[in-house]
């Protein structure tokens, strides 16, 4: 059995990161760039509301170069929803979340990371996914010629019970 409130603050703390990332953003200077490694900071979010009891996390969908998924970016736009799916089948992370359009398609999956902390929670019923929703998109047509994939960013309200 997990312990309840160490799990929770665990999520918090990955929050916490995602949220330092957009507090970088606005200290460094516009034409600072480095690839894969500050690229759209502004985007992330790790916002917790201690009297509503929900996190609301922005985060990068990982894995768009894989299974055609970078073309399907060309039907989203911002504010679209998403689906947030568990998959406990998945090889590499049995505590993984595929992101799925509306339609059903696959969008990537969340961190590796966020998975390993929200899953333990979800599992339990601790944790329900209120809503998620596209917040930012990065066609690949719309990157630089070098680029492998396009770019997407969900927003995720996150709500605890018990907890």
């Amino acid at each position: 059995m997990i312990n309840v409130e160490l799990a929770k603050n665990e999520l918090l703390a990955e929050a916490s990161k995602l949220q330092k990332k957009k507090e970088l953003s606005e200290q460094i200077e516009p034409d600072y760039y480095n690839p894969g490694m500050m690229e759209n900071l502004e985007q992330y979010l790790g916002a917790f509301d201690a009297e509503e009891n929900t996190l609301t996390i922005r985060t990068e969908s990982k894995g768009l170069r894989y299974e055609g998924r970078t073309p399907r970016l060309d039907e989203l736009k911002v504010g679209d929803t998403v689906l947030i799916v568990r998959e406990p089948g998945n090889i590499y992370n049995s505590n993984n979340f595929m992101i799925n359009s509306e339609k059903g398609e696959s969008l990537g999956n969340l961190s590796a990371v966020l998975c390993d902390v929200i899953a333990p929670l979800f599992d339990l019923g601790y944790v329900i996914i209120d809503e998620a929703r596209v917040s930012y998109v990065e066609r690949i047509k719309d990157r630089s010629r070098y680029a492998k994939q396009g770019v997407l960013f969900i927003e995720i309200r996150l709500r605890f019970q018990g907890v």
